[in-house]
């Protein structure tokens, strides 16, 4: 066991680095994932072991306790302090699953922890935490970064302004965020509560990266402000899996501005909806799903665009533009040829 200590907030703050028994430390309610697991459950029966039960029926879970177990142990310490792994609960659920697994065997017994001084604020908390998962090299989810920067603003009463600045964020990337944030837990998350939809196996937190995406992407912000019940819709889009991941959440502006492209993405199958959209789009308007179509429109725009005097008079002048432009007429007059077209 060895002492050290960090500077936080001006204060020093020293840990131990320590080998501590996995089942002498506790799971963390308040982290941000296991908050969400558990919330299904009435406060009264919640303990120990319904966070461990959740756990393990997160994928996520599986994929760590899966990575431990290659590596034969892990290589960052767990964050403990007044005896709860405030950071690092996914890998202590890990370490008990493999300590079961291997017949109770001292190697998974034992969890590698900084333990932190009893009497850590939780403002020094947070700030800890932040550094470490958004500035840090290890980030976490998107959810619980989004929940944490939410807590940050509604519980210690920091502006974003005073958050950019501690963390490294830009204030456009903070209030996307806290949007997404907010509408997901407002408006996703509950209505898979009250419908009782939430489904253990299935790691709904990582949905947060669509309203994410959502929230980057102007047209669809714009859409919101203009008729505030656009964001219900996406909520359902999202609930019934029309979006295959956050990346489709790019596709909805070029889907929306077509009529038959968007009635096919709200009446067709969830699993067929964004591909009918995109195959009507390449029907009827290829330049917004096609780079080859949306390189010809550009062209098309440039030449109706262009200054025809002041075009005529350089290449009077001017040789070389003279003989690109000719060269460009050549080139597209054999590749209409090719294709079947006259000119």
């Amino acid at each position: 066991m060895s002492a050290k200590s960090i500077t936080v907030l001006g204060r020093q703050i020293s840990y131990e680095i320590s080998n501590v028994d996995i089942h002498t430390i506790e799971y963390y309610p308040s982290n941000p994932r296991i908050n969400y697991i558990i919330s299904k459950y009435p406060p009264k029966d919640i303990n120990q072991n319904i966070i461990e039960m959740e756990l393990l029926k997160l994928e996520s879970t599986r994929e760590r306790i899966k990575d431990i177990e290659e590596n034969k142990g892990m290589i960052d310490e767990v964050y403990i302090l007044q005896n709860q792994v405030v950071e690092g609960n996914t890998r202590l659920c890990a370490y008990r699953r493999l300590y079961e697994k291997y017949n109770k065997d001292n190697r998974w017994k034992f969890i590698k922890a900084k333990v932190l001084q009893d009497d850590v604020s939780e403002e020094e908390l947070f700030y800890i935490l932040g550094i470490f998962h958004i500035r840090g090299k290890k980030e976490w989810d998107a959810y619980e970064k989004a929940a944490y920067i939410n807590k940050m603003i509604n519980t210690l009463k920091k502006t974003p302004e005073e958050i950019c600045k501690q963390l490294g964020m830009q204030k456009k990337t903070l209030e996307a965020a806290l949007k997404a944030y907010n509408v997901m837990s407002k408006k996703y998350l509950s209505s898979l509560k009250n419908n009782n939809e939430i489904n253990s196996t299935k790691d709904d937190l990582k949905k947060f990266s669509y309203f994410d995406a959502f929230y980057h992407q102007k047209e669809l912000v714009q859409r919101v402000q203009d008729t505030p019940d656009f964001e219900d819709l996406f909520v359902q889009w999202v609930k019934d899996d029309r979006l295959k991941n956050a990346q489709s959440v790019r596709e909805l502006p070029k889907i929306l501005s077509n009529k038959k492209a968007c009635k096919a993405f709200s009446e067709s199958d969830p699993e067929e909806a964004l591909e009918d959209a995109k195959q009507i789009l390449y029907e009827h308007k290829p330049e917004k799903v096609d780079r080859f179509y949306k390189k010809i429109r550009e062209f098309r725009d440039l030449l109706r665009e262009a200054e025809v005097n002041f075009v005529k008079d350089e290449i009077e002048t001017n040789k070389n533009k003279k003989a690109e432009l000719n060269q460009c007429y050549r080139d597209l007059k054999k590749f209409c040829k090719e294709v079947g077209l006259d000119i």
